[in-house]
C-alpha cells in the first residue's frame, strides 16, 4: 500500500458550465491546472483523474497524470474518486479527494490536508477550513463549519462538529436581528466558531471504502452536502485551519474570476 493518492474527479457534463474541465483557463484546460497541483504536492506519490470523457483524460494524461474511465452515472465525486481507485487496483494509507474544478488549488493545501490526517491518526476523514468574512456569513453558496478542539487523543486537532449552507456558530440574538433587517453581520459573527469549509478531502482507505457504501443520509439530502452523510454515521472529521482558499468554478463569472487570477 503506498503512501498518498491523490484522485482528482472530473465530470464532462455540467448544468451551468458543460464540459468544466476542458474549459480555458490560462489557455489550458481547467483540469491540467489541477493535475499540476497535485503533482507540485509533496506529500502525494500518485495521481489520478477519475473521468467519464475521452477528452478529459487525454488532457490529464498531457498534464502528467494518470487517466481512469469511470461511470457517468455515480452520483458524486467521492464516488468517482473510490471507482477510479478500484479499476487500476491502487490502495493508499490517505486518499485525498482534489477538486477537479478549482484551478487554483495550492499545492500547500493538499499538503496540508494530508498534515492533518498525520497529526490525528485516529480521524476517519480529514479536511480543511479558512476565515470566513462576516459578509459571506448568509451566503448559501459558501459552506460553513463548526469544530471543537478535541485534545482527548493528544493531538489538538479540530473535530467537525456541523457543516451547513446557513449561518451556524453565530450570536442568537444578533442573528436574530441581522434576519429581520436590522443589525450587522459583525454583530452575529463569531470567527472562531464559524469558518469557511474548504473542500479537500482525505480519507484513510477504509473510511473511503465505507463511505461510498453507504446510502446518501437525510441531512445531506436536504443541505446537499455529502460531508455530512460521514457525520451521520460516526466518522471522526479532522478539520486544518488555512488562512485563504480560491473558490471552485461553478458558473461563467467564476471562470473568468480563475482566468484572471491564474495570469
Amino acid at each position: 500500500m503506498s503512501g498518498v493518492i491523490a484522485c482528482i474527479p472530473a465530470r464532462f457534463g455540467s448544468t451551468r458550465l458543460p464540459g468544466k474541465p476542458l474549459l480555458p483557463v490560462d489557455g489550458e484546460p481547467m483540469i491540467a491546472h489541477v493535475v499540476r497541483a497535485a503533482r507540485a504536492a509533496r506529500s502525494v506519490g500518485r495521481v489520478l483523474v477519475g473521468t467519464d470523457h475521452a477528452g478529459v483524460a487525454a488532457a490529464a494524461r498531457a498534464a502528467g497524470a494518470e487517466a481512469v474511465m469511470t461511470d457517468p452515472a455515480l452520483p458524486s465525486g467521492t464516488d468517482r474518486v473510490a471507482a477510479a481507485l478500484a479499476a487500476v487496483g491502487a490502495s493508499a494509507e490517505i486518499v485525498v479527494n482534489v477538486q477537479g474544478d478549482e484551478p487554483r488549488v495550492a499545492p500547500s493545501a493538499i499538503d496540508a490536508v494530508v498534515g492533518v490526517m498525520r497529526a490525528a491518526p485516529r480521524a476517519d476523514v480529514g479536511t480543511l477550513s479558512a476565515p470566513l468574512p462576516a459578509g459571506a456569513l448568509l451566503d448559501a453558496s459558501r459552506v460553513k463549519v463548526v469544530c471543537r478542539r478535541d485534545d482527548g487523543d493528544g493531538d489538538g486537532v479540530w473535530r467537525a462538529l456541523y457543516f451547513s449552507r446557513a449561518p451556524i456558530g453565530a450570536d442568537r440574538e444578533a442573528l436574530g436581528a441581522l434576519l429581520g433587517g436590522g443589525g450587522s453581520a459583525e454583530d452575529a459573527f463569531a470567527p472562531r466558531l464559524c469558518r469557511l469549509h474548504v473542500g479537500l478531502y482525505a480519507f484513510r482507505a477504509a473510511a473511503l471504502r465505507r463511505f461510498v457504501a453507504l446510502p446518501p443520509s437525510a441531512l445531506e439530502r436536504v443541505e446537499r452536502l455529502e460531508q455530512l452523510r460521514a457525520l451521520e454515521a460516526g466518522m471522526a472529521i479532522a478539520v486544518g485551519e488555512v488562512d485563504g482558499h480560491a473558490p471552485g468554478v461553478d458558473t461563467p463569472g467564476d471562470l473568468l474570476r480563475a482566468q484572471s487570477a491564474v495570469r
